[in-house]
Protein backbone atom coordinates (compact mmCIF):
# COMPACT_ATOMS: atom_id res chain seq x y z
CA UNK A 1 0.00 0.00 0.00
CA UNK A 2 1.51 3.42 -0.95
CA UNK A 3 2.67 5.54 1.99
CA UNK A 4 0.57 8.50 0.84
CA UNK A 5 -2.58 6.36 1.06
CA UNK A 6 -1.48 5.16 4.50
CA UNK A 7 -1.37 8.78 5.71
CA UNK A 8 -4.90 9.46 4.43
CA UNK A 9 -6.32 6.32 6.00
CA UNK A 10 -4.73 7.13 9.35
CA UNK A 11 -6.79 10.29 9.64
CA UNK A 12 -10.01 8.53 8.62
CA UNK A 13 -9.68 5.71 11.15
CA UNK A 14 -8.08 7.49 14.14
CA UNK A 15 -11.16 9.34 15.28
CA UNK A 16 -13.36 6.22 15.17
CA UNK A 17 -11.26 4.24 17.63
CA UNK A 18 -10.71 6.21 20.83
CA UNK A 19 -14.13 6.07 22.44
CA UNK A 20 -13.81 2.29 22.73
CA UNK A 21 -10.27 2.58 24.11
CA UNK A 22 -11.44 4.87 26.89
CA UNK A 23 -14.23 2.42 27.82
CA UNK A 24 -11.88 -0.56 28.16
CA UNK A 25 -9.89 -1.30 31.30
CA UNK A 26 -6.71 0.77 31.37
CA UNK A 27 -5.07 -1.73 33.71
CA UNK A 28 -5.64 -4.60 31.27
CA UNK A 29 -4.11 -2.55 28.42
CA UNK A 30 -1.16 -1.73 30.72
CA UNK A 31 -0.62 -5.43 31.43
CA UNK A 32 -0.54 -6.15 27.70
CA UNK A 33 1.89 -3.30 27.08
CA UNK A 34 4.22 -4.72 29.72
CA UNK A 35 3.93 -8.20 28.21
CA UNK A 36 4.55 -7.21 24.58
CA UNK A 37 7.12 -4.43 24.96
CA UNK A 38 10.07 -6.77 24.33
CA UNK A 39 8.53 -8.37 21.23
CA UNK A 40 6.89 -5.37 19.53
CA UNK A 41 9.45 -2.61 20.08
CA UNK A 42 12.59 -2.53 17.92
CA UNK A 43 15.60 -3.84 19.81
CA UNK A 44 17.48 -0.54 19.56
CA UNK A 45 14.42 1.28 21.03
CA UNK A 46 13.57 -1.15 23.85
CA UNK A 47 15.61 0.46 26.62
CA UNK A 48 14.06 3.88 25.94
CA UNK A 49 10.52 2.51 25.56
CA UNK A 50 10.79 0.46 28.78
CA UNK A 51 11.96 3.55 30.65
CA UNK A 52 9.11 5.69 29.28
CA UNK A 53 6.39 3.14 30.11
CA UNK A 54 7.81 2.20 33.51
CA UNK A 55 7.63 5.86 34.55
CA UNK A 56 3.85 5.71 33.99
CA UNK A 57 3.22 2.15 35.28
CA UNK A 58 2.86 0.95 31.66
CA UNK A 59 -0.39 2.83 31.10
CA UNK A 60 -0.97 3.77 27.43
CA UNK A 61 0.40 7.07 26.12
CA UNK A 62 -1.52 7.70 22.90
CA UNK A 63 -4.71 5.71 22.54
CA UNK A 64 -6.87 7.78 24.87
CA UNK A 65 -6.35 11.03 22.95
CA UNK A 66 -7.34 11.41 19.31
CA UNK A 67 -5.80 14.90 19.24
CA UNK A 68 -2.43 13.64 20.48
CA UNK A 69 -2.57 10.76 18.01
CA UNK A 70 -3.30 13.11 15.10
CA UNK A 71 -0.41 15.39 16.14
CA UNK A 72 2.01 12.46 16.14
CA UNK A 73 0.73 11.31 12.74
CA UNK A 74 1.48 14.79 11.36
CA UNK A 75 5.00 14.78 12.80
CA UNK A 76 5.78 11.34 11.36
CA UNK A 77 5.02 12.49 7.81
CA UNK A 78 6.35 16.04 8.14
CA UNK A 79 9.19 16.51 5.60
CA UNK A 80 11.03 18.77 8.04
CA UNK A 81 11.59 15.86 10.41
CA UNK A 82 11.23 12.93 8.01
CA UNK A 83 12.81 14.17 4.77
CA UNK A 84 13.29 10.61 3.51
CA UNK A 85 9.60 9.80 4.05
CA UNK A 86 10.41 6.75 6.17
CA UNK A 87 7.41 4.56 7.08
CA UNK A 88 8.12 4.60 10.85
CA UNK A 89 5.59 1.81 11.62
CA UNK A 90 2.73 3.58 9.84
CA UNK A 91 1.79 0.34 8.04
CA UNK A 92 1.38 -1.47 11.38
CA UNK A 93 -0.49 1.47 12.90
CA UNK A 94 -3.05 1.45 10.06
CA UNK A 95 -3.39 -2.32 10.30
CA UNK A 96 -4.17 -2.14 14.03
CA UNK A 97 -6.63 0.70 13.50
CA UNK A 98 -8.48 -1.32 10.88
CA UNK A 99 -8.73 -4.29 13.21
CA UNK A 100 -10.15 -2.02 15.90
CA UNK A 101 -12.65 -0.65 13.42
CA UNK A 102 -14.18 -4.12 13.13
CA UNK A 103 -17.20 -4.24 15.44
CA UNK A 104 -17.13 -8.04 15.63
CA UNK A 105 -13.84 -8.45 17.57
CA UNK A 106 -14.15 -9.27 21.28
CA UNK A 107 -12.91 -7.08 24.12
CA UNK A 108 -9.91 -9.27 24.96
CA UNK A 109 -8.60 -8.90 21.42
CA UNK A 110 -9.33 -5.17 21.52
CA UNK A 111 -7.29 -4.79 24.71
CA UNK A 112 -4.35 -6.53 23.05
CA UNK A 113 -4.61 -4.50 19.83
CA UNK A 114 -4.84 -1.22 21.73
CA UNK A 115 -1.70 -2.16 23.63
CA UNK A 116 0.13 -3.07 20.41
CA UNK A 117 -1.06 0.15 18.75
CA UNK A 118 0.25 2.25 21.63
CA UNK A 119 3.58 0.40 21.52
CA UNK A 120 3.95 0.90 17.75
CA UNK A 121 3.27 4.62 18.04
CA UNK A 122 5.89 4.88 20.79
CA UNK A 123 8.35 2.89 18.68
CA UNK A 124 7.76 5.18 15.69
CA UNK A 125 8.27 8.30 17.84
CA UNK A 126 11.58 7.00 19.22
CA UNK A 127 12.68 6.12 15.67
CA UNK A 128 11.75 9.62 14.51
CA UNK A 129 13.78 11.16 17.35
CA UNK A 130 16.72 8.99 16.33
CA UNK A 131 16.43 10.05 12.69
CA UNK A 132 16.17 13.77 13.50
CA UNK A 133 19.14 13.69 15.87
CA UNK A 134 21.42 11.06 14.27
CA UNK A 135 20.10 10.28 10.79
CA UNK A 136 20.52 6.87 9.17
CA UNK A 137 24.09 7.04 7.84
CA UNK A 138 26.50 4.38 9.08
CA UNK A 139 29.36 6.75 9.84
CA UNK A 140 31.62 3.90 10.91
CA UNK A 141 31.23 2.49 7.41
CA UNK A 142 32.00 5.92 5.93
CA UNK A 143 35.22 6.02 7.97
CA UNK A 144 36.13 2.55 6.75
CA UNK A 145 35.62 3.58 3.12
CA UNK A 146 37.70 6.74 3.55
CA UNK A 147 40.50 4.63 5.05
CA UNK A 148 40.30 2.25 2.09
CA UNK A 149 41.06 5.16 -0.27
CA UNK A 150 44.49 5.43 1.35
CA UNK A 151 45.11 1.69 1.20
CA UNK A 152 43.91 1.19 -2.37
CA UNK A 153 44.59 4.51 -4.13
CA UNK A 154 47.12 6.38 -1.94
CA UNK A 155 44.51 9.07 -1.22
CA UNK A 156 44.73 10.28 2.38
CA UNK A 157 41.07 11.20 2.89
CA UNK A 158 40.65 12.67 6.38
CA UNK A 159 37.30 13.66 7.86
CA UNK A 160 37.00 14.08 11.62
CA UNK A 161 33.44 12.79 11.84
CA UNK A 162 31.81 13.54 15.20
CA UNK A 163 28.95 11.08 15.31
CA UNK A 164 26.21 11.96 17.78
CA UNK A 165 24.82 9.73 20.48
CA UNK A 166 21.11 9.12 20.96
CA UNK A 167 19.38 11.75 23.15
CA UNK A 168 18.78 10.63 26.72
CA UNK A 169 15.73 8.53 27.54
CA UNK A 170 14.84 11.06 30.21
CA UNK A 171 14.66 13.89 27.66
CA UNK A 172 12.57 11.79 25.25
CA UNK A 173 10.18 10.83 28.05
CA UNK A 174 9.72 14.49 29.03
CA UNK A 175 9.14 15.47 25.39
CA UNK A 176 6.42 12.82 24.94
CA UNK A 177 4.64 14.11 28.01
CA UNK A 178 5.02 17.78 27.05
CA UNK A 179 5.76 19.12 23.55
CA UNK A 180 7.30 16.64 21.14
CA UNK A 181 7.50 19.05 18.19
CA UNK A 182 9.48 21.63 20.20
CA UNK A 183 11.78 18.83 21.25
CA UNK A 184 12.34 17.73 17.64
CA UNK A 185 13.12 21.34 16.72
CA UNK A 186 15.76 21.45 19.45
CA UNK A 187 17.49 18.42 17.89
CA UNK A 188 17.84 19.87 14.37
CA UNK A 189 21.55 20.41 13.54
CA UNK A 190 22.95 23.49 11.75
CA UNK A 191 19.42 24.81 11.83
CA UNK A 192 19.72 27.63 9.27
CA UNK A 193 21.46 25.41 6.70
CA UNK A 194 19.11 22.51 7.43
CA UNK A 195 16.02 24.71 7.05
CA UNK A 196 17.24 26.04 3.70
CA UNK A 197 17.93 22.50 2.46
CA UNK A 198 14.44 21.37 3.50
CA UNK A 199 12.99 24.33 1.58
CA UNK A 200 15.00 23.31 -1.51
CA UNK A 201 13.85 19.71 -1.16
CA UNK A 202 10.22 20.80 -1.15
CA UNK A 203 10.79 22.95 -4.23
CA UNK A 204 12.68 20.31 -6.21
CA UNK A 205 10.22 17.57 -5.25
CA UNK A 206 7.60 19.57 -7.16
CA UNK A 207 9.70 20.49 -10.21
CA UNK A 208 9.11 18.74 -13.48
CA UNK A 209 9.98 19.93 -16.98
CA UNK A 210 10.88 18.54 -20.38
CA UNK A 211 14.47 18.33 -21.52
CA UNK A 212 16.05 20.84 -23.89
CA UNK A 213 17.24 19.42 -27.21
CA UNK A 214 20.94 19.64 -28.04
CA UNK A 215 21.92 21.73 -31.03
CA UNK A 216 23.95 24.76 -32.07
CA UNK A 217 24.93 27.37 -29.48
CA UNK A 218 22.27 29.88 -28.44
CA UNK A 219 23.18 33.47 -27.61
CA UNK A 220 21.85 37.02 -27.41
CA UNK A 221 19.75 38.11 -30.39
CA UNK A 222 18.95 34.63 -31.69
CA UNK A 223 15.55 33.00 -32.15
CA UNK A 224 15.10 29.27 -31.62
CA UNK A 225 12.34 26.88 -30.61
CA UNK A 226 14.43 25.66 -27.64
CA UNK A 227 14.44 29.09 -26.00
CA UNK A 228 10.86 28.84 -24.71
CA UNK A 229 11.73 25.66 -22.74
CA UNK A 230 14.92 27.23 -21.41
CA UNK A 231 13.02 30.27 -20.16
CA UNK A 232 10.48 28.00 -18.48
CA UNK A 233 13.24 26.09 -16.67
CA UNK A 234 15.10 29.23 -15.59
CA UNK A 235 11.87 30.77 -14.27
CA UNK A 236 11.09 27.65 -12.26
CA UNK A 237 14.48 27.73 -10.50
CA UNK A 238 14.61 31.48 -9.93
CA UNK A 239 17.27 32.70 -12.36
CA UNK A 240 14.77 34.34 -14.73
CA UNK A 241 12.21 36.76 -13.31
CA UNK A 242 8.73 35.23 -13.22
CA UNK A 243 7.37 38.28 -15.13
CA UNK A 244 9.94 38.08 -17.92
CA UNK A 245 8.39 37.61 -21.39
CA UNK A 246 8.29 34.08 -22.81
CA UNK A 247 8.63 33.27 -26.50
CA UNK A 248 11.56 32.11 -28.62
CA UNK A 249 13.74 35.27 -28.56
CA UNK A 250 17.11 35.29 -26.76
CA UNK A 251 16.88 38.70 -25.06
CA UNK A 252 19.09 40.44 -22.50
CA UNK A 253 16.97 39.20 -19.58
CA UNK A 254 17.57 35.63 -20.70
CA UNK A 255 21.31 36.25 -21.07
CA UNK A 256 21.49 37.62 -17.52
CA UNK A 257 19.49 34.61 -16.29
CA UNK A 258 21.82 32.18 -18.09
CA UNK A 259 24.88 33.89 -16.53
CA UNK A 260 23.23 33.61 -13.11
CA UNK A 261 22.58 29.92 -13.73
CA UNK A 262 26.12 29.27 -15.00
CA UNK A 263 27.66 30.92 -11.94
CA UNK A 264 25.59 28.74 -9.64
CA UNK A 265 26.81 25.58 -11.35
CA UNK A 266 30.42 26.73 -11.63
CA UNK A 267 30.23 26.85 -15.43
CA UNK A 268 31.84 29.28 -17.87
CA UNK A 269 29.69 32.38 -17.23
CA UNK A 270 29.33 33.89 -20.70
CA UNK A 271 25.53 33.82 -21.13
CA UNK A 272 25.85 31.43 -24.08
CA UNK A 273 23.90 28.16 -24.02
CA UNK A 274 26.31 25.51 -25.30
CA UNK A 275 26.31 21.73 -24.89
CA UNK A 276 27.70 21.94 -21.35
CA UNK A 277 25.03 24.38 -20.12
CA UNK A 278 22.34 22.32 -21.90
CA UNK A 279 23.64 19.19 -20.17
CA UNK A 280 23.26 20.85 -16.77
CA UNK A 281 19.80 22.19 -17.61
CA UNK A 282 18.76 18.63 -18.46
CA UNK A 283 19.86 17.10 -15.17
CA UNK A 284 17.01 14.93 -13.83
CA UNK A 285 15.19 16.23 -10.78
CA UNK A 286 15.89 13.08 -8.78
CA UNK A 287 19.63 13.79 -9.12
CA UNK A 288 19.05 17.16 -7.44
CA UNK A 289 16.79 15.75 -4.74
CA UNK A 290 19.29 12.98 -3.96
CA UNK A 291 22.04 15.59 -3.63
CA UNK A 292 19.88 17.67 -1.28
CA UNK A 293 19.10 14.61 0.85
CA UNK A 294 22.74 13.54 1.21
CA UNK A 295 23.60 17.10 2.29
CA UNK A 296 20.81 16.96 4.87
CA UNK A 297 22.38 13.70 6.06
CA UNK A 298 25.70 15.50 6.55
CA UNK A 299 24.19 18.06 8.91
CA UNK A 300 23.66 15.26 11.46
CA UNK A 301 27.31 15.24 12.51
CA UNK A 302 27.26 18.95 13.39
CA UNK A 303 25.95 20.94 16.38
CA UNK A 304 22.74 22.97 16.42
CA UNK A 305 24.72 25.93 15.09
CA UNK A 306 28.27 27.16 14.79
CA UNK A 307 29.67 29.99 16.93
CA UNK A 308 28.64 33.67 16.64
CA UNK A 309 31.90 34.31 14.77
CA UNK A 310 33.71 31.73 12.69
CA UNK A 311 35.51 31.09 9.41
CA UNK A 312 34.09 28.39 7.14
CA UNK A 313 35.84 26.80 4.16
CA UNK A 314 33.37 24.84 2.02
CA UNK A 315 35.65 22.61 -0.03
CA UNK A 316 33.46 21.65 -3.04
CA UNK A 317 32.36 25.29 -3.31
CA UNK A 318 35.99 26.58 -3.32
CA UNK A 319 34.87 29.42 -1.04
CA UNK A 320 35.89 30.82 2.32
CA UNK A 321 33.25 32.72 4.30
CA UNK A 322 33.77 34.70 7.50
CA UNK A 323 30.59 34.89 9.61
CA UNK A 324 29.66 37.25 12.41
CA UNK A 325 26.26 36.97 14.09
CA UNK A 326 25.10 34.50 11.39
CA UNK A 327 25.88 36.97 8.58
CA UNK A 328 28.65 36.78 5.98
CA UNK A 329 31.06 39.69 6.51
CA UNK A 330 33.78 38.51 4.13
CA UNK A 331 33.94 35.95 1.32
CA UNK A 332 36.56 34.89 -1.22
CA UNK A 333 37.62 31.98 -3.45
CA UNK A 334 40.09 29.35 -2.25
CA UNK A 335 42.28 26.72 -3.86
CA UNK A 336 42.03 23.39 -2.03
CA UNK A 337 43.70 19.98 -2.13
CA UNK A 338 43.82 17.93 -5.30
CA UNK A 339 41.51 14.95 -5.62
CA UNK A 340 44.59 12.79 -4.96
CA UNK A 341 45.51 14.86 -1.86
CA UNK A 342 42.24 16.14 -0.40
CA UNK A 343 42.12 18.90 2.19
CA UNK A 344 41.28 17.32 5.57
CA UNK A 345 37.86 18.09 7.06
CA UNK A 346 38.06 19.14 10.69
CA UNK A 347 37.47 22.01 13.12
CA UNK A 348 40.03 24.21 14.82
CA UNK A 349 40.69 27.80 15.89
CA UNK A 350 42.77 30.47 14.09
CA UNK A 351 45.17 31.77 16.72
CA UNK A 352 47.68 33.92 14.85
CA UNK A 353 48.98 35.02 11.46
CA UNK A 354 52.53 35.01 10.13
CA UNK A 355 53.56 37.76 7.74
CA UNK A 356 56.53 37.01 5.46
CA UNK A 357 56.32 33.29 6.24
CA UNK A 358 58.98 30.77 5.41
CA UNK A 359 57.93 27.32 4.24
CA UNK A 360 59.55 24.16 5.52
CA UNK A 361 58.75 21.58 2.87
CA UNK A 362 57.19 18.46 4.47
CA UNK A 363 58.92 15.13 4.04
CA UNK A 364 56.10 13.65 1.93
CA UNK A 365 56.23 16.60 -0.49
CA UNK A 366 60.01 16.33 -0.79
CA UNK A 367 59.51 12.75 -1.97
CA UNK A 368 56.41 13.28 -4.08
CA UNK A 369 57.15 16.68 -5.65
CA UNK A 370 60.51 18.29 -4.95
CA UNK A 371 62.67 15.35 -6.07
CA UNK A 372 60.66 15.16 -9.28
CA UNK A 373 61.22 18.89 -9.93
CA UNK A 374 64.98 18.61 -9.20
CA UNK A 375 65.30 15.79 -11.71
CA UNK A 376 63.78 18.08 -14.34
CA UNK A 377 65.55 21.27 -13.23
CA UNK A 378 68.72 21.01 -11.05
CA UNK A 379 68.55 24.81 -10.45
CA UNK A 380 65.04 24.63 -8.98
CA UNK A 381 66.20 25.41 -5.41
CA UNK A 382 68.06 28.60 -6.35
CA UNK A 383 65.27 29.80 -8.62
CA UNK A 384 62.72 29.41 -5.79
CA UNK A 385 64.83 30.78 -2.89
CA UNK A 386 65.03 27.40 -1.13
CA UNK A 387 67.73 26.66 1.48
CA UNK A 388 69.04 23.16 2.26
CA UNK A 389 70.14 22.61 5.87
CA UNK A 390 70.53 26.39 6.22
CA UNK A 391 72.60 26.87 3.06
CA UNK A 392 71.20 28.62 -0.01
CA UNK A 393 70.48 26.41 -3.00
CA UNK A 394 72.00 23.02 -3.73
CA UNK A 395 75.64 23.75 -2.83
CA UNK A 396 75.90 21.02 -0.18
CA UNK A 397 73.18 18.76 -1.48
CA UNK A 398 74.08 15.28 -2.67
CA UNK A 399 71.48 14.90 -5.44
CA UNK A 400 72.13 11.20 -6.04
CA UNK A 401 71.68 10.45 -2.34
CA UNK A 402 68.48 12.55 -2.22
CA UNK A 403 66.98 10.75 -5.21
CA UNK A 404 67.26 7.37 -3.42
CA UNK A 405 64.59 8.58 -0.94
CA UNK A 406 61.91 9.20 -3.58
CA UNK A 407 60.12 5.92 -2.86
CA UNK A 408 61.61 5.23 0.55
CA UNK A 409 59.74 5.02 3.87
CA UNK A 410 62.76 6.57 5.61
CA UNK A 411 62.77 10.28 6.38
CA UNK A 412 64.81 12.47 4.01
CA UNK A 413 68.00 13.60 5.87
CA UNK A 414 67.79 17.16 4.53
CA UNK A 415 65.77 20.19 5.62
CA UNK A 416 64.39 22.28 2.75
CA UNK A 417 63.15 25.75 3.70
CA UNK A 418 61.82 28.33 1.26
CA UNK A 419 62.60 31.79 2.63
CA UNK A 420 60.18 34.71 2.62
CA UNK A 421 59.60 36.62 -0.58
CA UNK A 422 57.23 37.13 -3.47
CA UNK A 423 58.04 33.68 -4.87
CA UNK A 424 57.29 31.88 -1.60
CA UNK A 425 54.61 29.18 -2.07
CA UNK A 426 52.76 30.57 0.98
CA UNK A 427 52.73 34.10 -0.39
CA UNK A 428 53.02 36.89 2.17
CA UNK A 429 50.78 35.63 4.96
CA UNK A 430 49.53 32.42 6.52
CA UNK A 431 46.72 31.92 9.04
CA UNK A 432 47.70 29.44 11.72
CA UNK A 433 45.54 26.94 13.57
CA UNK A 434 48.26 24.43 14.58
CA UNK A 435 47.04 20.93 13.79
CA UNK A 436 48.35 17.40 13.25
CA UNK A 437 47.66 17.59 9.51
CA UNK A 438 50.05 20.53 9.06
CA UNK A 439 47.54 22.41 6.90
CA UNK A 440 46.54 26.04 7.12
CA UNK A 441 45.10 28.94 5.14
CA UNK A 442 47.62 31.02 3.25
CA UNK A 443 48.35 33.47 0.46
CA UNK A 444 49.79 32.18 -2.82
CA UNK A 445 52.43 33.24 -5.29
CA UNK A 446 50.21 32.00 -8.16
CA UNK A 447 46.93 33.95 -8.06
CA UNK A 448 45.87 32.72 -11.52
CA UNK A 449 44.89 29.36 -10.00
CA UNK A 450 42.07 31.12 -8.15
CA UNK A 451 40.40 32.10 -11.43
CA UNK A 452 40.07 28.55 -12.71
CA UNK A 453 36.88 26.49 -12.62
CA UNK A 454 38.15 23.62 -10.47
CA UNK A 455 40.43 25.04 -7.80
CA UNK A 456 42.08 21.76 -6.81
CA UNK A 457 45.84 22.38 -6.98
CA UNK A 458 47.24 22.20 -3.45
CA UNK A 459 48.53 19.34 -1.35
CA UNK A 460 46.00 19.98 1.40
CA UNK A 461 46.39 23.60 2.47
CA UNK A 462 43.92 26.30 1.41
CA UNK A 463 45.23 29.18 -0.74
CA UNK A 464 43.11 32.33 -0.61
CA UNK A 465 42.58 35.16 -3.07
CA UNK A 466 42.51 38.14 -0.70
CA UNK A 467 44.36 37.12 2.47
CA UNK A 468 44.85 40.66 3.77
CA UNK A 469 41.12 41.31 3.49
CA UNK A 470 40.59 38.29 5.76
CA UNK A 471 43.29 39.52 8.13
CA UNK A 472 41.56 42.89 8.46
CA UNK A 473 38.17 41.38 9.27
CA UNK A 474 39.76 39.07 11.84
CA UNK A 475 41.81 41.91 13.34
CA UNK A 476 38.98 44.46 13.30
CA UNK A 477 40.48 46.86 10.77
CA UNK A 478 44.22 46.22 11.09
CA UNK A 479 46.10 49.12 9.45
CA UNK A 480 47.28 48.53 5.86
CA UNK A 481 50.18 50.88 6.58
CA UNK A 482 51.30 48.65 9.43
CA UNK A 483 51.02 45.57 7.22
CA UNK A 484 53.07 47.24 4.46
CA UNK A 485 55.86 48.13 6.90
CA UNK A 486 56.10 44.55 8.13
CA UNK A 487 56.08 43.18 4.56
CA UNK A 488 58.91 45.55 3.60
CA UNK A 489 61.21 44.01 6.23
CA UNK A 490 60.93 40.59 4.54
CA UNK A 491 61.28 39.07 8.01
CA UNK A 492 58.80 36.51 9.40
CA UNK A 493 56.54 38.32 11.87
CA UNK A 494 53.82 36.76 14.04
CA UNK A 495 50.62 38.73 14.62
CA UNK A 496 48.39 37.20 17.30
CA UNK A 497 44.64 37.50 17.51
CA UNK A 498 43.27 38.89 20.76
CA UNK A 499 40.75 36.05 20.69
CA UNK A 500 41.08 32.93 18.58
CA UNK A 501 38.44 32.45 15.89
CA UNK A 502 36.88 29.03 15.12
CA UNK A 503 37.55 27.66 11.66
CA UNK A 504 35.51 24.86 10.09
CA UNK A 505 36.47 22.89 6.99
CA UNK A 506 33.17 21.54 5.66
CA UNK A 507 31.87 19.58 2.65
CA UNK A 508 28.45 20.72 1.42
CA UNK A 509 27.74 20.29 -2.29
CA UNK A 510 24.28 21.89 -2.06
CA UNK A 511 23.35 25.10 -0.31
CA UNK A 512 21.02 28.07 -0.61
CA UNK A 513 22.26 31.65 -0.76
CA UNK A 514 20.53 34.87 -1.82
CA UNK A 515 17.35 32.92 -2.49
CA UNK A 516 18.95 30.55 -5.03
CA UNK A 517 20.08 26.93 -4.94
CA UNK A 518 23.72 26.04 -5.61
CA UNK A 519 24.76 22.55 -6.67
CA UNK A 520 28.49 21.76 -6.69
CA UNK A 521 30.46 18.79 -7.97
CA UNK A 522 31.21 15.99 -5.54
CA UNK A 523 34.94 16.57 -6.07
CA UNK A 524 36.22 14.07 -3.51
CA UNK A 525 33.31 11.62 -4.02
CA UNK A 526 32.40 11.89 -0.33
CA UNK A 527 28.71 12.37 -1.19
CA UNK A 528 28.77 9.07 -3.08
CA UNK A 529 30.44 7.32 -0.15
CA UNK A 530 27.83 8.68 2.29
CA UNK A 531 24.91 7.88 -0.01
CA UNK A 532 26.12 4.27 -0.24
CA UNK A 533 26.41 4.03 3.56
CA UNK A 534 22.79 4.81 4.38
CA UNK A 535 20.00 2.55 5.53
CA UNK A 536 18.39 0.90 2.51
CA UNK A 537 21.22 1.90 0.16
CA UNK A 538 24.16 0.28 1.89
CA UNK A 539 27.19 -0.99 0.01
CA UNK A 540 29.93 -2.46 2.17
CA UNK A 541 32.74 -1.35 -0.14
CA UNK A 542 33.31 1.79 -2.16
CA UNK A 543 34.39 1.18 -5.75
CA UNK A 544 36.39 3.98 -7.27
CA UNK A 545 35.25 4.74 -10.83
CA UNK A 546 37.89 4.20 -13.50
CA UNK A 547 37.58 7.89 -14.30
CA UNK A 548 36.37 10.58 -11.93
CA UNK A 549 35.59 14.26 -12.46
CA UNK A 550 38.88 15.67 -13.79
CA UNK A 551 42.58 15.69 -13.18
CA UNK A 552 44.19 19.13 -13.11
CA UNK A 553 47.94 19.30 -13.61
CA UNK A 554 50.36 22.12 -12.92
CA UNK A 555 49.64 23.83 -16.24
CA UNK A 556 45.89 23.77 -15.77
CA UNK A 557 45.30 21.09 -18.40
CA UNK A 558 42.17 19.04 -17.84
CA UNK A 559 41.85 15.33 -18.47
CA UNK A 560 40.15 12.28 -17.07
CA UNK A 561 41.66 11.49 -13.69
CA UNK A 562 43.40 8.18 -13.17
CA UNK A 563 43.56 7.48 -9.42
CA UNK A 564 46.71 5.43 -9.86
CA UNK A 565 48.63 8.38 -11.30
CA UNK A 566 50.67 10.60 -8.97
CA UNK A 567 50.28 14.37 -9.37
CA UNK A 568 53.48 16.29 -9.78
CA UNK A 569 52.74 19.85 -8.67
CA UNK A 570 53.87 21.52 -5.46
CA UNK A 571 52.22 22.73 -2.24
Amino acid sequence: MPLRLINILLFIVIFQSFATAQALSSSKIANNIQEYISSHIDKKNQDIASYIYSKRDFTPIWINSNIKMAQITNLLKNIRYNYKNKPFDRYDIVRYLYILDNENINNNLKVKIYALLDLKITNSVISLVRFVSKGDVDWQLVRKKLTSLKEEHDINAVWEIKEKTMPSKESISRAINNNLQSYLESLIPLKDRYTNLIKLLKEYNNKEYKKVSYGSKLKLGMRDGRIYKIKKILKSIGDLDSKAPMGNSFDQQLKDAVISYQKRYNLKSDGVIDRTTTYYLNQPMDKHTKAIIVNLDKTKIYPRRFENEYVEVNLPDFQLRHYKNRKIVFQMPVVIGKISRPTPIFDDRIKYMVLNPTWTIPDNLIKRDLIYMLKINPNYLEEHNIYVNGTFGAKKLNMEKLFTYQNSSKRVPYSFVQHAGDSNALGRIKFMFPNKYDVYIHDTDNKSLLDRRYKIYSSGCMRVKNPFGLMKTLMNGYSQNKIDKIIATNKPTTVSLKKSVPVHMIYFTVYSENGKAYFKNDIYMYDKIIEESTEGNRKDYFTMPKTRLIRVDNNGRRSKYNPEEKNKDGH
